[in-house]
């Protein structure tokens, strides 16, 4: 999965590869400067800035990875929170369901 992961980064892949681990790997995310100090963030957060600016993401090859990921009979189901603000406490209640596409 880390491989296909790698193969989904076109531009700045090795940065980016590893401000994926550190997103994955820090107790808390506070700010980009934070994540350029975990111990498997290897660059300068510099690097990291340019890897954001700069870099790219094959978004076809994502979904293909997405949907290898898991077993051929299970439905293709995604969910991402790209929200940058904490939800109000309603939220889970709310959302927190399966829906059918």
């Amino acid at each position: 999965m880390r491989g296909g992961w790698y193969d989904c980064l076109t531009v700045r892949a090795d940065a980016l590869f590893e401000l994926t681990d550190a997103v994955l790997s820090a107790p808390t995310v506070t700010s980009l400067p934070y994540l350029s100090l975990e111990p498997v963030f290897r660059r300068s957060w510099g690097s990291l800035y340019d890897a954001l600016a700069t870099g790219r993401i094959d978004a076809e090859r994502v979904g293909e990875l997405l949907m290898a990921a898991g077993p051929p009979e299970w439905p293709l189901t995604f969910a991402v929170d790209a929200s940058t603000h904490p939800q109000p406490p309603w939220t889970s209640e709310r959302f927190d369901q399966d829906h059918p596409a």
